[in-house]
């Protein structure tokens, strides 16, 4: 299902960029266009900031404006195109970086259309290959929009997409792809009838009995200008995939694929204004589009040359080697507990090799008895089949179990379970509430303290912590050290999830000035510092299925960490956004603004008075 906000604002900064660099300034661009004002105080702040996402509308009123702007008849291919050589793409530049060649490039072109937009799913048919023939590399993507989203209005937008696609071998210095749509899903007669872009043509066209025909745009008269044909499927990886064959004949095409699918044929180009409308050969109405991209073979040279650019991989340094260390940890903590299941399987292995072995022994001396016996040997082997079937599915009950338990409270993790639910698969967007706490002056009370007594206190603290975030039902996601990541609004969706943040950091807080009467103690004066921010952020599992973690990222976890840095101890400090769905159930001061890293603007900061 499409979101309503379904196109990422890197697409608007690609646009945007190339405006500026073709007329000097992007500003007319973003004139009359809606966006948050409560969160952003023009504009230009949201469209240009690529964390955020905004409707089709939008995006579809941004590319007919630059187009008008720029007065170029290939204006959307130009602008895809730009985007390498302006390095446009935002925080994808990071990532780009480290392909080694432009093979890399299009097999991920998957992961970065699930970033760029949600009208489509991209796959990739055929992965990049060197054709002898032609001495070019090769690769065939296929692009299918969802169900629910009218594909008609992005034919503008589809010279976009080939632009960008088309610039990818750029990075390494070689020539822009050359990117072929062999197969359209686009439907001409809803297209050039109602599309603005066609409108003064007043093209009229129909299809009809198998014939397409139009109004001419130079001539005035009727002309036939394309036809039905049946499209033909060719086997890819033991699947049939249209890739643009066809048949004028029925019967031909059904002879070669189960279920033929109709499709209007191209039979004559026409150009106006310097503007190809149709192009000879062309195939429309097809199920998805297909992309067939060749480009020249890397050579080691150019393999290289990125490493050495300006900037090279300095530029993206913290900002990947943040993510991979992130990762790393994740599978570190994988491997460890892979390594406790992977003992645990080799001794129920070992179990039922001896079950085998004894079933077999006792199959043997059962021959020697009489039919009695041999049914009571039946018997047993029924029930350890039956026996060992309970078991298996024990074990998945319990490894679902506690999964569940490691972030959920238990009420929670049982409410989840009896609905044969679990912790999602794949990332997404979510409007959630970030909580990060860490104790100040815990390090001065481990370096005064022996460790027995250090780990003592910390688990205290710890064990009464987490209780008050299962009475919350919240999500606890990380324990580092003496600080805790939680969240609310997943896997549990809630609609008081700010509310419930708030109340938690209060209780915790009422709970340390508690703890701190033992603390007093070690001659140590220590303190929770707290930091609450609601926003988008991506939750979904990370690794694989042997090592996997869920885990939410993105900037509005940043914003939440931040906050918590700066609290001090007995603080609770929240976003604006945060204030904003609390500021009636709690009493606040404000503390002013903060600058936090990748957000181009100042975070509005409160304290609560709890």
């Amino acid at each position: 299902m499409t979101h309503p906000n379904c196109i990422n604002n890197r697409n608007i900064k690609i646009i945007a960029t190339y405006v500026k660099g073709k007329l000097g300034s992007w500003d007319p661009l973003f004139e009359g266009l809606s966006y948050p004002t409560e969160e952003y105080p023009s504009a230009e702040d949201f469209f240009l900031d690529e964390d955020q996402w905004t409707t089709y509308e939008n995006f579809d009123l941004v590319l007919r404006k630059a187009k008008t702007l720029a007065n170029e008849p290939d204006f959307c291919f130009n602008c895809g195109i730009s985007s390498a050589k302006l390095h446009s793409w935002g925080r994808f530049q990071y990532f780009l970086k480290v392909f080694a060649t432009p093979n890399d490039g299009y097999i991920r072109v998957p992961f970065f259309n699930k970033n760029l937009n949600d009208t489509k799913y991209i796959e990739v048919v055929s992965p990049p290959v060197f054709d002898r023939n032609t001495k070019k590399m090769r690769a065939l993507l296929k692009a299918k929009f969802h169900e629910d989203f009218d594909l008609n209005r992005d034919y503008m937008a589809a010279p976009y997409l080939r632009g960008i696609l088309s610039s990818i071998p750029t990075l390494w210095g070689l020539p822009p792809a050359r990117v072929k749509e062999t197969l359209s899903p686009y439907d001409p007669e809803v297209v050039f009838n109602r599309d603005p872009e066609f409108a003064p043509y007043h093209l009229d066209v129909a299809v009809k009995d198998g014939v397409m025909t139009l109004r001419h745009p130079v001539t005035g008269e009727r002309a036939k200008v394309g036809k039905r044909v049946f499209l033909v499927a060719d086997q890819i990886n033991d699947h049939p995939v249209f890739m643009g064959k066809y048949s004028a004949n029925p019967a031909e095409a059904l002879s070669n694929t189960p279920n033929p699918q109709e499709a209007i044929l191209i039979t004559q180009t026409i150009q106006v204004d310097g503007q190809t409308l149709f192009r000879e050969g062309e195939l429309f109405k097809g199920p998805y589009a297909i992309l067939d991209i060749t480009y020249d073979r890397i050579s080691c040279l150019q393999r290289i040359a990125p490493l050495f650019s300006v900037g090279g991989l300095q530029d993206s340094g913290e900002e990947l080697i943040e993510t991979l260390d992130q990762l790393r940890k994740n599978v570190m903590a994988k491997n460890e507990a892979y390594l406790v299941l992977e003992k645990s399987n080799e001794e129920l292995k070992e179990a039922k090799a001896r079950l085998d072995q004894y079933n077999t022994e006792l199959e043997n001396k059962v021959e020697e008895r009489t039919f009695e016996l041999r049914k009571a040997q039946e018997e047993l082997l029924q029930l350890n089949a039956e026996l060992e079937a309970k078991v298996q599915t024990q074990v998945r009950q319990l490894e679902r179990y506690k999964e569940l338990r490691r972030y959920l409270s238990p009420k929670l993790a049982e409410q989840i379970l009896s609905s044969d639910q679990g912790l999602g698969t794949e990332p997404e967007r979510k409007l959630v509430t970030v909580i990060f706490t860490d104790i100040r002056g815990f390090s001065n009370l481990t370096d005064s303290i022996e460790p027995e007594e250090a780990f003592s206190v910390l688990n205290h603290y710890l064990a009464e912590m987490i209780k008050i975030v299962h009475d919350h039902d919240g999500t606890l996601n990380k324990i580092t050290g003496d600080g805790l990541l939680i969240f609310f609004g997943d896997p549990v969706p809630v609609s008081d999830h700010a509310e419930r943040a708030v109340r938690m950091a209060a209780a915790m807080q009422q709970r340390v000035d508690q703890l701190k009467e033992d603390w007093t103690q070690y001659g140590q004066d220590m303190g929770v510092g707290i930091g609450i921010n609601t926003g988008f952020v991506t939750v979904g599992n990370v690794g694989s299925e042997i090592h996997r973690d869920y885990t939410i990222v993105g900037t509005q976890v940043n914003v939440a960490a931040r906050l918590e840095s700066l609290a001090l101890a007995g603080q609770i400090l929240i976003s604006k956004r945060t204030h904003s769905k609390v500021h009636h159930l709690v009493r606040t001061d404000d503390v002013g603004e903060i600058q936090v890293k990748g957000i181009p603007r100042p975070v509005k900061v409160y304290s609560v008075l709890w």
